[in-house]
């Protein structure tokens, strides 16, 4: 494996430097957006004392608008034409706001009225979410696309991509629980915290844009063709495009399942445990071996391909699961079914990015029509409206169970709705993650449709 990249060709075969700062650039944003998908919701409830439900149906809105940026936003990267690449320059442009936007969502104003905070949420959280995110992210994403088009390159590409995204959690989920009681619990101290997160993220992106190049797709035949290329022409290449479909309704289930664990976790480590503290130690337990399953992805990836790697990885999510629903309230038992749930994760992950570039070059096989940009912010778009229903839903049994902040010990009504959102929705989601897989047939077909472009390009 060597260090630096030495080739500019469009299938260059990336050196580990390139490969990790793409993949530090994934934890710079995962250090903000794992606030928004982990502990917003309680921060919000358990620090501001907001209604969860009115929380989780101002963040339901907020996912209409969400899905119009991502889109939008997709667009504009395609008809993006710089020195720089197409998504490799809104990383610069964007990381400074993404920060500051991120510091904001935790500064409702204390002392003003619920309509006051309400509306402050609403506001934020779109600021951060439904603009910097995106406008940071999507572009992000299209870059595994325009890095290289070398099909095992790009799975590579992916595992650290994943990597970066369980460095980040792990780093925030590790620390801030222990960081903001330290600091006091309060709103201020949560402040502080996030402000940390933000700077470091900030720094990450910077690194990522600087040792970091697109080598595909910015060509003058391709600008060319992009300014005559309609709305209508780009979508429909994706809506006709089964292959594409399938990979984001996966990535969707998947991350929705990750997300459930992630946002709950604080609830259920305090309603059925009662101490938040244990959250830390199972969310650990799945990021670390979510680590160890993504290192030994690059074997599998190679050997059997994404989609088989993907389904093992799926099946052994559910298997833990079910291990933590017959686990009861002992921790030993419960941090072994996380470990399980974590290393099933990982191999679920390694595929998903290099699978939505291949299917964007599927696209272009068959329709003729290479949406990189649009096709990356389903991603996006996948991925934020997984973690933005999963707090709504989360929102919705927290205030159906009748849980209550203040309490130091929950009903038990509370208890067992918490303890089955938090178990059975993700198995739930591993049994649909399945059977998508089991359709999903690109990874066959692929060496030809490569080999076909490559002959078109050359003619």
């Amino acid at each position: 494996m060597k260090l630096l990249t030495r080739s500019d060709a469009p299938d260059a075969s990336l050196g580990v430097v390139e490969r990790s700062a793409y993949m530090l650039g994934n934890v710079g944003t995962a250090f903000v957006n794992t606030i928004i998908a982990s502990f917003i919701m309680f921060f919000y409830t358990d620090v501001m004392f907001l209604d969860a439900k009115i929380i989780g149906s101002i963040l339901l809105v907020s996912r209409i608008l969400d899905g119009v940026t991502d889109i939008v936003m997709g667009m504009i990267v395609d008809r993006t034409h710089s020195r720089h690449g197409k998504g490799r320059v809104w990383v610069l442009r964007t990381c400074i706001p993404y920060a500051i936007s991120g510091i904001l969502l935790v500064c409702v104003p204390a002392g003003a009225s619920s309509l006051i905070q309400y509306v402050y949420v609403f506001i934020t959280y779109n600021l951060c979410n439904a603009i910097c995110l995106t406008a940071l992210y999507v572009p992000y994403n299209s870059m595994t696309s325009n890095m290289t088009n070398n099909p095992y390159e790009r799975g590579i590409l992916g595992v650290f991509v994943m990597a970066g995204a369980v460095i980040g959690t792990l780093a925030v989920q590790s620390t801030v629980d222990a960081a903001t009681k330290a600091l006091g619990g309060g709103q201020r101290a949560w402040q502080i915290v996030i402000l940390v997160y933000a700077l470091a993220g900030l720094l990450l992106h910077l690194i990522c844009f600087a040792l970091t190049k697109e080598r595909c797709g910015n060509d003058e035949n391709q600008e060319s063709s992009e300014e005559k290329l309609s709305v209508k022409e780009e979508l429909g290449s994706l809506l006709k495009n089964r292959y594409w479909v399938i990979a984001i309704v996966f990535i969707f289930v998947c991350l929705f399942a990750t997300a459930i664990l992630g946002g709950m976790g604080m609830y259920y480590a305090k309603a059925a445990l009662g101490d938040t503290a244990y959250y830390a130690r199972f969310a650990n337990a799945i990021s670390i071996t979510q680590v160890i399953s993504l290192c030994g992805a690059f074997i599998l990836l190679k050997k059997v391909g994404k989609r088989n790697t993907m389904l093992i990885g799926i099946s052994c999510m559910v298997a833990g699961c079910l291990f933590h629903l017959l686990s009861g309230t002992n921790v030993t038992m419960i941090t072994i079914a996380s470990g399980i749930k974590g290393f099933g994760a990982g191999f679920a992950a390694a595929g998903l990015y290099g699978m939505v570039a291949d299917t964007i070059d599927y696209s272009d096989w068959k329709f003729g029509v290479r949406p990189v940009g649009v096709g990356s912010a389903g991603t996006t778009f996948a991925t934020k409206i997984a973690n933005g229903f999963s707090v709504v839903l989360i929102g919705w049994i927290i205030d159906a169970s009748g849980y209550n902040p203040a309490a130091a010990v929950q009903s038990e009504e509370t208890i067992r709705a918490i303890s089955l959102g938090y178990t059975g929705i993700p198995m739930i989601c591993g049994i649909l993650g399945i059977i998508l897989m089991c359709f999903y047939t690109l990874d066959k077909k692929y060496p030809v449709i490569q080999q076909e472009l490559m002959e078109r390009k050359q003619g």
